[in-house]
This record gives C-alpha cells, structure tokens and sequence, in this order.
C-alpha cells in the first residue's frame, strides 16, 4: 500500500509542477527523452522511474530532486 501511495504521490508532485510552469506533456518529452506516454503513466502514478528518470525531470522542471523526495514524505 505505501508504495502505491508513493508512485500516486509522486506523480502529482510533477504534475503539479508542469502545470505551474506551464509546460505540457509534449514539452517534457522532448527535454528529457521519455516519450509521452511515460511521462502520462509517471503522472497518473502508474510507472516506477528510474533515479535517472527523475534527475532529468527535476532539472527541467526546476526543482531539486531532494524536495520532491521531500514533499512525497509531507
């Protein structure tokens, strides 16, 4: 159960913070190389990503991946 509220956590701490931005699914696959659909499962909390995954998403998303670590744990 943790794990499934971790993965559903974590995908609304990116969603979130695209859409702060302004920046849609589409703009962040190109960025980071994860095709859309990746980036929709991430998202809904459907996708376990790799450490990898979440370092380029944290940087073109503009925020330290120890904060959203962080926020997963509020």
């Amino acid at each position: 159960m943790f794990y499934w509220r971790t993965k559903q956590k974590l995908g609304e701490i990116l969603r979130m913070k695209r859409i702060e931005l302004g920046f849609s699914q589409e703009y962040i696959s190109l960025e980071t190389s994860i095709d859309r659909m990746g980036l929709s499962a991430l998202e809904n909390g459907k996708a376990n990503p790799t450490l990898f995954t979440l370092l380029k998403l944290s940087d073109v998303l503009q925020i330290k991946l120890w904060r959203i670590l962080k926020e997963i744990d509020a």
